[in-house]
C-alpha cells in the first residue's frame, strides 16, 4: 500500500486525490499508480510553474495513460503542483505570497502558501521516490523548443544517473545545474535521487510537439527504470554547464534574427530592438557561441527582460 496524504493505492491500483496545504483552493492534485509488482518508484511533477502549460497537459496524459497492472514499482505523480500560478497567469511567482515555488525547496510547512506546496510535495512525495522528473517549459514570455537541465552534486553515480534520464527526453542538448538551492534540482542533495527537468513549450498556443517531448521522455524514463517493459529510447546529448541570458537594453519592439536550436557564433546577431517609430535601439548579440536554447515570444519588451538564451560549452 502506498499512501500520499490520505491518497491510497494497494499493488495493481490507481488512485487520485489531494494533498492538503492548508488552503482548499490550492490543495495539490496527486496521482498514485501503483504497479503490480514491486519496483523502483519515480516522482513526476507538472506545473512547478503554474503557466508552463505544456507541462501540466502532458503530466496529466501520463497520469491516464498508465495502466498499473503492467507495471513493476510506482509513479507518484501532480500534474499540476502550483494552481495559484496556473489559476492568475503570473509570470514565475506565486499571486498570493509572490514567492516562486522552484526557488523554495525544500519549503517550510509552516511558512506562506509557496513554502507549504514545495514542503508538501518534497516531504510527501519525492521522499518517497528513487528518481524526481519535473517538467516545465517556457514561461509567459519564452519559448522552448526543448531540453533537459540534469543535476549535479557531490555523488558521481548519482550524477550519471541524471544524465541517464535526461537521455531519454527526445532532444539533442542537456543543461547541467547545481543539485543545491531552491530548485526542485535541489532534491538529489537531500534524498541522493537522480533529478531533472525537462523543458519544452510556450504558453499560447500549447503545441502539440511540446506535450510528446515531455510525454515520450517520461514514458522512457519508465523504461529506463523498468517500471514499463520494453527498451527505452536514448539520445546522446551535448552536455553545457552554462546558460548566457541577453537582455533587453531598453524598452521597444523585439525581432528576433535566430530561432530556437539555432547554432550561433560569439557576436552573431540574435535580433533587434526598435522603438516606437522603428529605429534601431539596440542589435541583441550573442556573447558566445553556442545553441539558442530559449527566445522572447513577446513582441514588446521592457529594459532588463530577456530576449533570448544561448546555451555556451566548454
Amino acid at each position: 500500500m502506498i499512501s500520499l496524504g490520505g491518497v491510497k493505492a494497494s499493488p495493481g491500483e490507481k488512485s487520485t486525490g489531494f494533498i492538503d496545504v492548508g488552503d482548499d483552493r490550492y490543495k495539490i492534485p496527486v496521482a498514485v499508480i501503483n504497479g503490480v509488482l514491486p519496483g523502483k518508484t519515480l516522482g513526476l511533477f507538472g506545473g512547478t510553474h503554474g503557466t508552463e502549460f505544456a507541462s501540466v497537459e502532458a503530466v496529466t496524459r501520463v497520469i491516464r495513460s498508465l495502466d498499473p497492472s503492467v507495471m513493476r514499482g510506482a509513479v507518484l505523480a501532480t500534474p499540476l503542483l502550483n494552481r495559484a500560478q496556473f489559476e492568475k497567469r503570473t509570470q514565475y511567482t506565486s499571486p498570493v505570497d509572490k514567492l516562486n515555488l522552484n526557488g523554495v525547496f525544500p519549503g517550510d510547512a509552516s511558512g506562506s502558501l509557496t513554502q507549504r506546496v514545495a514542503n508538501a510535495a518534497f516531504e510527501g512525495i519525492v521522499s518517497k521516490c528513487d528518481a524526481l522528473v519535473d517538467c516545465h517549459g517556457g514561461d509567459i514570455d519564452e519559448d522552448i523548443r526543448g531540453f533537459v537541465v540534469a543535476a549535479e552534486g557531490e555523488d558521481a553515480a548519482v550524477n550519471a544517473e541524471a544524465l541517464a534520464l535526461a537521455s531519454c527526453f527526445p532532444c539533442d542538448l542537456t543543461h547541467v545545474f547545481p543539485a543545491s538551492g531552491g530548485m526542485s534540482l535541489g532534491a538529489q542533495g537531500i534524498y541522493g535521487i537522480p533529478c531533472v527537468m525537462p523543458e519544452a513549450g510556450t504558453p499560447h498556443p500549447v503545441r502539440e510537439e511540446a506535450v510528446r517531448f515531455h510525454h515520450e521522455g517520461v514514458t522512457n524514463v519508465l523504461r529506463y527504470m523498468h517500471i514499463l517493459g520494453g527498451e527505452p529510447k536514448r539520445r546522446v546529448q551535448r552536455v553545457s554547464r552554462r546558460r548566457l541570458r541577453v537582455l533587453a537594453s531598453v524598452s521597444g519592439a523585439w525581432h528576433p534574427s535566430v530561432e530556437l536550436d539555432d547554432e550561433v557564433k560569439k557576436g552573431a546577431e540574435l535580433g533587434r530592438v526598435t522603438d516606437v517609430f522603428g529605429d534601431v535601439v539596440q542589435v541583441a548579440k550573442a556573447p558566445e557561441g553556442g545553441v539558442v536554447g530559449m527566445t522572447r515570444c513577446f513582441y514588446s519588451v521592457n529594459k532588463g527582460e530577456t530576449l533570448a538564451v544561448v546555451s555556451a560549452f566548454d
